[in-house]
């Protein structure tokens, strides 16, 4: 029996696959607000998985699996994304907390780590508010570390609109993070 066909379902279909999405949202969802305690990111995370499933539905459908295994892969999904999230975060702030502490060792004081927290809480919130390509391209730069043209190759874009999407984010930022002073770049670097 194949792992999303049951009685007739098959989630290649809208129908089938709303079918799917309806037995198991609620499932997914708590999984992840089970490990984040944060029902707009657990939302977020959710839809993301059910996305990645209806792209791919077709390789999925021809897989062999025991019909009761869904629960079982739909929570597997679910953690995955989880822990590739919490990844993500763990890297932006030991990034963050590197730069911050390469900028004025001598001067680093629980005051400033308490400012950086608050800073990088900010951040979050703003990328939070870019439109999503945008979002999408900042945190491959930023969070991920992936050069323009990885990005523009990952994302079937060019290398221009990458670079706009960048500076669209940089200027976004730098305009609601007025209360807190950022260094412009060097020319040099």
């Amino acid at each position: 029996m194949k792992i999303f066909k049951k009685e007739g379902l098959d989630i290649r279909t809208e129908s089938g696959f709303s079918t799917l999405y309806e037995n198991y949202v609620e499932y997914v969802y708590s999984v992840c607000h089970r490990y984040l305690g944060d029902e707009h990111l657990s939302e977020d995370i959710t839809s993301k998985i059910f996305i990645s499933l209806w792209e791919r539905r077709e390789v999925l459908h021809q897989e062999t699996w025991k019909a009761d295994s869904w629960r079982r892969y739909l929570a597997k999904a679910a953690k995955y994304k989880v822990y590739d999230y919490l990844r993500s975060q763990e890297q932006l702030d030991s990034y963050l907390s590197e730069k911050a502490r390469v900028f004025h060792p001598a001067e680093y004081t629980l005051e400033k780590e308490l400012y950086f927290g608050e800073l990088t809480e900010h951040v979050r919130l703003y990328v939070n508010q870019l439109p999503p390509r945008c979002k999408q391209v900042f945190q491959l730069s930023r969070e991920k570390g992936l050069a323009n043209k990885e990005i523009a190759h990952r994302l079937s874009i060019s290398d221009n609109a990458v670079k706009k999407h960048i500076a669209k984010a940089l200027s976004y930022l730098r305009e609601n993070l007025t209360d807190y002073p950022v260094p412009k770049r060097s020319t040099g670097t």
